[in-house]
């Protein structure tokens, strides 16, 4: 298996994946691209308007786990950053990391990774754009825009590169409308979720992510307090999460990834564990801030309290 992303964070990156992740921060989530390393919902229903989120800046610590032995891969250190913005239309992310990969015949990559998107608060479109290089060498960059219909399939147009297209299936969600919807579901107790998921972070469309919702944990328990990180952000209910990533709907059943999380009820990740076929990664939270909402009055396009249950 081939290891398309590491982390972007974010109940939305996944995360990124971030987001939570990846950028599948949970949306999972998202998760960015390591080099040469083997890596039912029946409408649109955006729920923007369920659930409040925090907005944020975190600062996550990237190590590798564990490896089987016999590999190539020897380590996989360094950090990402994650920030989720609100305007009186839309949320805005920005993911960025730099990984250093390690292997067993003494070679090295730094692998940086930039990634941004534009989603409207009704979860209804999607703008995006995302560069990686490896060792200051660019190798991937995406640019585009997806929108989605609740009576129809909704496509992805990328302009860079320009011949790609995807049409999304109408079970498709975005990255914040689906860490929205993650969260309702756990607030109603619900334990199971799925759906597909599209973020624009690479060139393989959208993804079917299927989520199990655990138990109610304490964040402070996964945490090790530093003055960076304000604990304010953290006095909120949480729960342990299960994510698994499929390539798509008619896949064969085996998932391209798993992911281990704590989500807190106002989005932020506390703790993520990543699982591959021959290796596991963990992302530690080292600095949290809270960035304030936009003042919006009843002539933007967002109205205050529009998305609070």
């Amino acid at each position: 298996m081939s290891m398309k992303k590491i982390l972007m964070v974010g109940l939305g990156a996944a995360l990124l994946a971030t987001p939570f992740a990846a950028t599948r921060i949970f949306a999972a989530s998202s998760v960015l691209p390591g080099p040469g390393i083997a890596p039912v919902n029946k409408s649109i229903q955006p729920a923007v308007s369920m659930v409040e989120v925090q907005p944020h800046r975190a600062l996550y610590q990237v190590k590798l786990s564990s490896v089987n032995s016999g590999g190539q891969l020897v380590d996989i250190s360094g950090k990402m950053y994650f920030e989720w913005k609100k305007t009186c239309d839309s949320w805005t992310t920005d993911h960025r990391s730099s990984l250093m990969y390690e292997y067993s015949d003494g070679t090295t990559s730094r692998i940086n990774s930039d990634f941004a998107s534009y989603e409207t608060l009704d979860g209804k479109n999607l703008s995006f754009s995302s560069k990686r290089d490896n060792n200051g060498v660019p190798f991937e960059e995406y640019r585009g825009h997806a929108t989605l219909d609740a009576n129809a399939d909704g496509s992805a147009q990328y302009t860079l590169p320009g011949n790609l297209n995807f049409k999304l299936p109408k079970n498709t969600f975005f990255p914040m409308a689906h860490t929205h919807q993650i969260l309702q579901n756990a607030r109603k107790g619900q334990k199971f979720f799925n759906a597909a998921l599209f973020d624009g972070s690479d060139d393989q469309g959208a993804q079917q992510v299927n989520v199990f919702i655990g138990d109610k944990v304490d964040p402070l328990k996964t945490v090790s307090l530093t003055k960076g990180i304000d604990k304010t952000l953290l006095n909120s209910p949480a729960h342990s999460l299960r994510l698994a990533f499929f390539p798509s709907e008619d896949s064969d059943g085996n998932a391209d990834y798993e992911m281990d999380l704590v989500a807190l009820d106002n989005g932020v990740v506390s703790d993520i564990k990543i699982i591959y076929d021959t290796f596991t990664i963990t992302q530690k939270l080292v600095a949290l801030e809270k960035i304030d909402a936009p003042a919006c009055t009843e002539n933007s396009a967002y109205a205050p309290g529009a998305d609070k249950q």
